[in-house]
Parts: structure tokens; C-alpha cells; sequence
């Protein structure tokens, strides 16, 4: 009896609740002699790498600091 009430907690994978946030804006960039403005993900092009797993939460918070709408996809 004991071992089936513990076997019961074992059996149950964590959830696990990553947060990531960040702000889009506009960067000045120079290649080639030639500047450009671009979307940046916390000052990175492309955004920051976000990993997780199959089962866990993500909670993403962005805010956009362009004067346009912006779509993120994952």
C-alpha cells in the first residue's frame, strides 16, 4: 500500500514555467559600408533562442517600442 501511494507521486512529470521577455525596437546596423534600420528582439536579430519541452509553460511578455504592429512566430 505504501509503495502504490508513493509510485502515485513518482509518477507525475514537473511542469516546468519558463518566462522570457524582452522589447522590440529599432537598431541601426552597418554591413558593407551601408546602414539599415531593423527589428530587434532585445537589441538581437534574430530574437533570443527559446527552448522547451513538450509539456512545460511558457509565459512571454513583449513589448513593442515600434510605431508598427509586430507578429512574433515561433
Amino acid at each position: 500500500m505504501v509503495i502504490l501511494f508513493v509510485g502515485c507521486f513518482m509518477a507525475v512529470p514537473e511542469v516546468v514555467t519558463a518566462k522570457h521577455g524582452g522589447g522590440i525596437r529599432m537598431k541601426n546596423i552597418t554591413r558593407l559600408c551601408r546602414s539599415k534600420s531593423i527589428v530587434t528582439v532585445n537589441g538581437k536579430f534574430p530574437g533570443p533562442r527559446v527552448v522547451a519541452r513538450e509539456g512545460d509553460r511558457l509565459v512571454v511578455k513583449v513589448v513593442n517600442h515600434v510605431p508598427n504592429n509586430i507578429s512574433i512566430h515561433w
